[in-house]
This record gives structure tokens, C-alpha cells and sequence, in this order.
């Protein structure tokens, strides 16, 4: 009696397709991550902008007057919309510092622009 040895054509088939499918669900998860990569870096890229743009403020010897600043900044070969608020607070000797960061809206950005906006918030108290 002489046995037949290898995988049939229906075993290589099933084989191939499970193979297949990995592959797709594999090649989906890489451009995923690659996207929430480069969402992360324009996150911290922001986050640095922000932190930076009010620890500018805060250090300032001199208390801030109420003002409303808009300007655009180039980081990592992108540019940001920084705005900048200090209102206000019930206590005359307490200012509020807002600064938002987001990237400058583009024609690419098909309206995500505001994915990576960055908002921090301190305070300023005048105790001289």
C-alpha cells in the first residue's frame, strides 16, 4: 500500500486565503497606527508651543494687562495659529492666560483641522 504524501489543493487554497486575510487586517492595523502617529506628533508639537507660549507669560516680572493676541508660528516645517487671552478675574490682582494652539487650516484639512488643538489655561497673581 503506497501513501500520498503533501496537502492537497483545497488544503493550500484554504491556506492562501487565511494567509490573505491576516495580511489585510494586518496591512489596516500599520495605517492606522501611522496615522495616530503623526495625530500624536502634532499634538505634542502643539502642547510644546502652548507650554512654552505661556511660561512666557508667566515669568514675566511685570503683571500682564487684559489683552487678546493672534499670531502665526512655524514649528517642525508647520504653522500653528497661537491665541493668546488674559482676562480678567473677580480679584483685581489675578489674571486669567488662555492659550490655544492649532494648526493652520488648510486646503488638505478637509475641516479636521481642529484635531490637534491644545488649550492650556494658568493664572497670574500680582503680589507686589
Amino acid at each position: 500500500m503506497r501513501f500520498k504524501t503533501g496537502f492537497t489543493l483545497i488544503e493550500i487554497m484554504v491556506a492562501l486565503a487565511v494567509l490573505a486575510i491576516s495580511g489585510i487586517a494586518l496591512l489596516g492595523s500599520i495605517g492606522q497606527a501611522t496615522t495616530d502617529l503623526s495625530k500624536l506628533e502634532d499634538k505634542v508639537d502643539a502642547l510644546v508651543l502652548a507650554e512654552y507660549t505661556l511660561n512666557a507669560l508667566l515669568i514675566e516680572p511685570s503683571f500682564p494687562d487684559l489683552l487678546t493676541d493672534e499670531q502665526m508660528v512655524q514649528r517642525s516645517g508647520r504653522n500653528w495659529q497661537v491665541r493668546l487671552i488674559v482676562s480678567e478675574m473677580p480679584r483685581e490682582d489675578v489674571r486669567r492666560i488662555d492659550v490655544t494652539v492649532s494648526p493652520e487650516p488648510t486646503t488638505m484639512s478637509y475641516g479636521r483641522s481642529s484635531y490637534n488643538t491644545v488649550m492650556l489655561s494658568g493664572f497670574k497673581v500680582d503680589i507686589y
